[in-house]
């Protein structure tokens, strides 16, 4: 008879270990901050619920996290005198890697009663990254008044979210450089944590537009993964070089100062400096002249010895210096009228006459003629 209710006592008590291992549940309480942002350190409340209907004295509670997630302390806390329905909340002190993705993580959670039983949930964490955003750089092709151009900036959002239904925005300060049509607006649907992107934006530099350094902005507005709206703004500089240019307007020979006059104009975006114009006849170089500077919409007078007789082209080479000492180099055919044997001729005949006029003085009989009448 002994036996047997030994027997069934150590029967029992299996029984009634199973019916209480079982009666603890847990969940997640909070998260501090929420949501959680990958590269932080947070606090994670656990709620331990008993569902049963008999006390818990004592249960251990073990947070047994995996990668991207840390605990900073012990991992095992315990709870005792936990009654029927009771709750209490217990709370680590929790790291998340900055390489994290922003999704609901599930987060292992052992509940051990003494040594006797073990059970593993789950308890949830959401992580949301916030997109932000760093301005890489600024390129251009060289600028010009009158030309349309490509603006380019680079971007990387280096936050740790992705930034959705982006759109960036090109401002310009000044009314001589303007988008061209939707050229200032441009629409990213989706820009990930690290990547980096050229935005584009089309633009018209006005013909009066100087040389010098134009401020304008980019906007961008976007929403993280939680449809909260963001802007963000950053100030650009887009130099506008301008460069020089010459239009020969004609060439003709001055016979009174002896001269092959090359009349050009800079029609250019700015000034030319230090000028060496080649005057080249036939494949060989003639004769070189230098000037200082021509202006914008200025002209100057290219001087050279006469070429030879009946020569009427030749080809022009002008060498010059812009803004910031940038060296250009220009050719140019240029046709003048020949200096002829009958404008020779002429010369000498004048020059005859001019000599018979001091010589015998005419003018001299004359006088004496009125005179003596």
């Amino acid at each position: 008879m002994r036996k047997f209710i030994l027997i069934a006592l150590l029967m029992l008590v299996p029984i009634v270990f199973s019916g209480d291992q079982f009666t603890i549940n847990v969940e997640s309480a909070y998260t501090n901050p929420y949501p959680v942002e990958p590269g932080q350190t947070f606090v994670l409340g656990i709620q331990v619920i008993n569902v049963g209907t008999d006390k818990v004295n004592t249960a251990n509670i073990i947070l047994d996290p995996t990668r991207p997630f840390t605990v900073l302390e012990d991992p095992k806390k315990s709870i005792s005198n936990l009654g029927s329905d009771d709750r209490k909340i217990i709370e680590y002190k929790v790291f998340v890697d900055s390489s994290a993705i922003s999704t609901v993580y599930d987060i292992p959670v052992k509940i051990v009663y003494g040594s006797l039983a073990t059970m593993t949930k789950n308890v949830q964490v959401r992580v949301m990254g916030t997109p932000q955003f760093e301005m890489l750089g600024v390129l251009t092709d060289e600028i010009n008044p009158g030309e349309r151009e490509s603006l380019k900036i680079e971007f990387q959002n280096v936050g740790t979210g992705t930034a959705k239904k982006m759109t960036a925005t090109f401002t310009s300060t000044s009314d001589l450089i303007t988008p061209i049509f939707s050229g200032g607006n441009v629409f990213i649907n989706e820009f990930k944590p690290g990547e980096k992107q050229w935005i584009n934006f089309n633009i018209l530099i006005d013909n009066d537009a100087d040389y010098g350094v134009y401020p304008g902005t980019i906007t961008l507005k976007y929403t993280d993964e939680s449809g909260n709206n963001h802007t963000s703004t950053y100030s650009i500089g887009i130099l506008v070089s301008g460069r020089p240019k010459f239009d020969v307007v004609k060439s003709e020979i001055n016979l009174k100062n002896k001269n092959l006059e090359v009349e050009v104009v800079n029609s250019g975006t700015a000034s030319a400096v230090a000028i060496k114009a080649d005057l080249w006849i036939e494949d060989k170089l003639y004769d070189t002249y230098y000037t200082t500077q021509i202006k914008i919409d200025k002209k100057g007078i290219l001087k050279f010895n006469v070429p030879p007789s009946k020569v009427n082209t030749g080809k022009l080479i002008i060498k010059y210096k812009g803004l910031d000492n940038q060296e250009f180099i220009q050719e140019e055919n240029i046709v003048w009228k020949p200096v002829s044997g009958n404008n020779t001729i002429l010369i000498i005949v004048g020059g005859l006459v001019i000599v018979y006029l001091v010589l015998k003085k005419p003018w001299k009989r004359i006088k004496l003629y009125r005179k003596g009448k």
